[in-house]
């Protein structure tokens, strides 16, 4: 099974719109950017009908080298 890239969405939404590929891309990134800068800063982002983003904080853990 493939996986669904930036550039996939990008090439379909643009031949279902009829928009053009770089103005796509450049919502698509900047709506990223949002979601990302609102993690950065403690936020919650919640898309609704999709799902909720939220930075949960772990203890650490030792790690192991499998060699």
């Amino acid at each position: 099974m493939a996986n669904l890239t930036k550039r996939d969405l990008v090439v379909r939404i643009s031949n279902e719109t009829g928009i053009v590929q770089q103005d796509v891309f450049a919502v698509i990134q900047k709506t990223l950017d949002y979601i990302t800068d609102a993690l950065a800063s403690g936020q919650n982002v919640e898309l609704r009908n999709f799902g909720v983003f939220e930075v949960r904080l772990t203890k650490s853990r030792v790690g192991r080298n499998p060699n």
